[in-house]
This record gives structure tokens, sequence and C-alpha cells, in this order.
């Protein structure tokens, strides 16, 4: 063996038993603050501690993406050591709901599938999540608009949220694409990769089923059969990854967000959503919008859904940056009181 590389193994092997002398030093005081949180009655997950954490690391040869990788899972075993951590989510096992959700807690966190959105927040409600990760938001679909309604009658508050790329990928047993005679996918995989479809696999039989989690079940059992979801259905079911980003549209985006009974502390760069109700009247909407351009507040989104109470009225779902702690958030907030009425913070959470 080369020399040179042998000092460089050297070098290397000396800084991994660095790292994990000081992981086990790190885990030390997360076990002390552990036991002063329990005293205290606070909550283990710290989305804003996190999230400060990260935007101190600095850029160099390690790529950006993979220290946040690695950070997150330093983070999730470090809830691990304090409490086991449950989340639920839009299921099934490997949906992009279950890659947002391990985007944001780890590995070392116990994910508890469930077939509707009403299911996830009803289950972090009585108790039995700690968390619930639901979608709130597609590039190329829109809103989310039954994640919106549950925010109406639940207390539950927004944590925090992840941005989820979209990337679909043909999965199979098979090892060569040309083997390929049928595929397995949710509708609205099919339709957003439809163009891919026709170019690479023309004339190949197209079945629709119920999720592309069941499309990667069924690609298991069928021969000559393929699937089009996540990467974290190849690992799920053992499939190999004949093709990925085969969606039509390069940015396709999910927002998810995550559910609990927390508020955060405030960060240097943080959302807030909060839902307003609006009668049908004249400029309604102008004076709604007209505290948040007077104090300097960015708009990010606004969603407007009927309030189901009263024919005409509505609820207008907003997102804007800044924290409730700030004091131009606060003087927004009592003018948009006092021009529109009930306002209902559904939280801030700090931008990762």
């Amino acid at each position: 063996m080369n020399d040179e590389i042998k000092k460089c193994r050297k070098q290397i092997d000396a800084i991994d038993k660095k790292i994990v002398e000081l992981l086990h030093k790190r885990a030390k005081n997360v076990l002390k603050i552990a036991s002063i949180k329990q005293k205290e009655k606070v909550k283990i997950y710290d989305p804003a501690r996190e999230s400060t954490i990260l935007k101190k690391i600095k850029k160099g040869a390690f790529p950006e993406v993979a220290i946040k990788n690695v950070f997150n899972e330093i983070f999730s075993a470090s809830r691990y050591l304090q409490k086991k951590v449950y989340v639920a989510y839009l299921g099934p096992v490997a949906s992009f709901c279950h890659m947002a959700a391990m985007k944001r807690f780890g590995k070392m966190t116990q994910y508890l599938p469930f077939n509707s959105i009403k299911d996830v927040f009803m289950e972090v409600e009585k108790g039995n999540a700690d968390y619930g990760c639901v979608p709130i938001e597609n590039s190329t679909e829109g809103a989310v608009n039954y994640t919106y309604d549950m925010f109406v009658d639940s207390d539950l508050k927004i944590c925090s949220e992840i941005i989820l790329d979209i990337n679909h990928c043909l999965l199979s047993k098979e090892k060569n694409i040309k083997n390929i005679t049928q595929i397995f996918s949710h509708p609205q995989s099919f339709a957003q990769c439809r163009n891919w479809l026709e170019s690479n696999l023309p004339g190949v039989k197209l079945i629709e089923v119920s999720s592309n989690s069941k499309g990667a079940e069924l690609a298991t059992k069928t021969a000559k059969s393929a699937a089009i979801a996540g990467e974290l259905a190849a690992s799920t079911y053992g499939l190999n990854i004949l093709a990925t980003n085969i969606q039509d549209m390069a940015d396709n985006v999910t927002r998810f967000f995550i559910i609990g009974n927390q508020l955060n502390k405030k960060t240097s760069e943080d959302k807030t959503s909060i839902m307003v109700s609006i009668k049908d009247k004249v400029g309604a909407l102008y004076s709604l919008l007209r505290p948040f351009q007077k104090y300097g507040i960015n708009l990010t989104n606004i969603e407007s859904r009927p309030s189901k109470k009263k024919a005409w009225d509505y609820l207008f779902f907003v997102d804007f940056q800044g924290h409730l702690d700030e004091k131009k958030v606060c003087k927004a907030l009592e003018e948009v009181k006092k021009e529109c009425g009930a306002i209902k913070i559904l939280g801030s959470y700090p931008k990762f």
C-alpha cells in the first residue's frame, strides 16, 4: 500500500477515535440536561435549539448536507437517551410523509403510520404519540385543505416544518429496466411521471394502486414488475433503484408540519402561522393584510377556507416571517384582532 495512504488513514483513525470520545462526552451532558428537563417538565424535542446548532455549522470540505444529516442522527440519539419519542405520520410505511418525519427526527425514533390526517391529530391529542407529521402544501398540487381544516378544532401547535423534495424513483426486484412489463403506482405519481414513462417505457402496463408503498410491496411479489416510489421504499422493501428523479417537474416539493403540544423559543430566523376568522364585507382582506405591511412583516403564504359555520364566512391561514415574541409581530397581530376579530395562534417555529 502507498505510504501516503497509510499515513492519511492513520490520521483518520485518530480523528475517528476522537469523534467517538466527543460523542460519548456529549451524551453525558445530554443526560445531565435530561434530568433537569424531567424535574422542570420541559419537552425533550427542542427545534429552536437544534436549528440554532445547525446554523452555526461552517462550510468546508465535508458536504454541508451530509453534516446536517450527521447532526440529525446525533439529535435523534440524544433524544433517545432522554426518552423514547413516538411520532405519528400519514402512512403507509415508506410514504413521503414517513420520509419527512425521518428527516426531522432521525432513526432513533419510533414511527407510527396512520391512514388519515385526522388519525394523526387524534393520536397526538390523546397522548399516544408525542408528535405528528402531516402534509400541508405541495408545489404542484397546492394546499392540503384537510390539514388546514383540522387546525380549526384542534389545540395542537405547529412545532416545526419540513420541506421535502419529492423525488420519484423506479424500483424493482429486476436489475435491468428492459425486463419491466408492468408498473404499480398511485395515480398521482403516474401523472407526475407521465412524460418520463412515455419516453423510457412506452407500452408498459400501468397499474394504479392505493399508495406508492403498496406498489413497492407488490413489486416484491410480481416478476418483471416495478413501482414508482421514494428511496425509503427501496430500502424498506429490498428493491433495486433502476432510475431516480423520474418526475417530469424538477421542482416538486412538499411542505410538512410537525404538530405537538408546545410553543418554541425565538431563534434568529422564525416563521409563524395563524388562523383568522373574516366575515364577508368590503375591504375584509385588506384589513387583514394592512398591519403586516405597516410593520414590515413578510407574508410567505395565505390560504382561505370556508368556516363551515355560516355561509360566506371564511377562515384565512397566514404564514409570515417572525416570532410571536417579536414586538412588531405583537403590534401587527393586535391590529389584525381589532379589524378582523378572532385570531388563533398555530405556532412559531424555526426555519431549518
